[in-house]
């Protein structure tokens, strides 16, 4: 199976949300092979881009993944969602990991630009709380790694965008507490640190990564830039939530 057959497989599982079972290829794919695989799948998804999705973004989560870096993959104008929607529960919808989602005001670098946390900031239009809805449409539990969940769409089901944090710059993003909720009780909680420290790092990374392959982080694109907290397992039936310290909350109905 080729490139572009493990991209068709990928793509069909999720408009229909039944997983496909491909097989394990023989030679296994690389890194390189997964990313060429995920812009194939995004391609014949044929979804607008909306910006990006950042995962794995602290060693443990790595650890688990059997990588030793972060991914990054495409988010597609039909997952996105406002704030307290549905999202139909099926076989490629997993769980929920809050996030700080980043629009940009300009492209980032410009040409010429510093790749660094200023010109990162300077970047930068708003800071939303947000959920991103992780997910496989790769049943097969040979591909449950870094290799796997890149090629397809990076673990990305859906992006559900809430509200503003105002004054974003002068507010503590890696320290302010977050809970994860399933209909209104905490079963995880964490901050922002997980995100590389902070999650503008997770900006600086995601440019210096685009930069490498000739792209860039657009004006108007989202970056979703990294749990923090533990995944909570969507179910349906369940409104799954999160509270961003004083920020507010941002939520998701699973049908």
């Amino acid at each position: 199976m080729n490139k572009s057959e493990m991209a068709a497989q990928i793509v069909a599982a999720r408009k229909s949300g039944e997983q496909t079972m491909m097989a394990w290829p023989d030679p296994a794919p690389t890194r390189d092979d997964a990313m060429d695989i995920q812009a194939e799948a995004f391609a014949q998804l044929a979804s607008p881009s909306v910006g990006w999705k950042v995962g794995a973004t602290n060693e443990a989560a790595q650890k688990g993944f059997g990588i030793d870096s972060p991914f990054y993959g495409p988010m597609a104008k039909l997952g996105v969602m406002n704030s307290g929607g549905d999202l139909n529960k099926t076989a490629c919808v997993g769980a929920v990991e809050p996030e700080y989602a980043f629009k940009m005001a300009k492209d980032f670098p410009a040409d010429g630009e510093a790749i660094n946390v200023e010109n990162a900031k300077a970047a930068v239009e708003t800071v939303h709380l947000a959920i991103e809805v992780i997910g496989r449409c790769i049943g097969n539990p040979d591909y449950a790694n870094g290799v796997g969940v890149t090629m397809d769409f990076g673990g990305n089901a859906a992006f559900v965008v809430g509200p503003e944090v105002i004054d974003w710059v002068n507010q503590d993003l890696a320290n302010t507490v977050v809970n994860a909720m399933v209909d209104g009780e905490t079963v995880q909680t964490g901050n922002g640190q997980p995100v590389m420290g902070d999650p503008i790092n997770s900006i600086v990374w995601l440019a210096e990564q685009l930069s490498a392959k000739g792209q860039r982080i657009e004006a108007g694109q989202w970056v979703s830039t990294g749990t923090c907290t533990a995944a909570v397992p969507g179910v349906a039936g369940k409104t799954v939530s999160a509270k961003f310290g004083d920020f507010g909350e941002v939520s998701v109905n699973f049908a």
